[in-house]
């Protein structure tokens, strides 16, 4: 089995956030198409020129974006999580909160726009970080 897809069978395997793992990784190729992929602690893993750049997690409460080298990027739009004590280099961004499929036939049109709102502003904000990243790694 290839790194590429042990990574879709870990997404296909859960429960939760299946359809926003997918839409990340999307949005990781699309911005970094030679960025390979694997399974590391039980995780997806993304590197870029053989080092790490980002990995994927998730709980029953969070999906959520860890940057390798986040705390040496700057983050001046605030979308990191607050800095953990116990992670030096690393830090989050945690995915918005999507619509089900099941829910939209629940919710209004203003909602459902709002939420397309939340998803453009992340996309934006995530390209930016991915971008700064890769960049960070081309330095180094």
């Amino acid at each position: 089995m290839s790194k590429s897809e042990a990574v879709s069978e870990y997404i296909y395997k859960k429960e939760k956030y299946k359809n926003e793992l997918f839409y990340l990784r999307k949005l990781i190729f699309e911005q970094l198409p030679n960025v390979k992929e694997s399974i590391k602690w039980k995780m997806p893993f993304y590197n870029y020129q053989s080092k790490p750049l980002i990995y994927l997690n998730s709980n029953k409460n969070n999906l959520i974006i860890g940057f390798m080298d986040g705390a040496k990027l700057e983050d001046n739009k605030n979308i990191f999580a607050q800095k953990s004590l116990s992670l030096k280099r690393i830090r989050h961004i945690y995915f918005p909160s999507i619509l089900d499929e099941y829910d939209i036939e629940n919710v209004s049109e203003e909602e459902i726009e709002l939420q397309d709102e939340k998803l453009k502003l992340f996309e934006e904000n995530f390209y930016q970080m991915l971008r700064k990243a890769a960049i960070f790694i081309e330095n180094k």
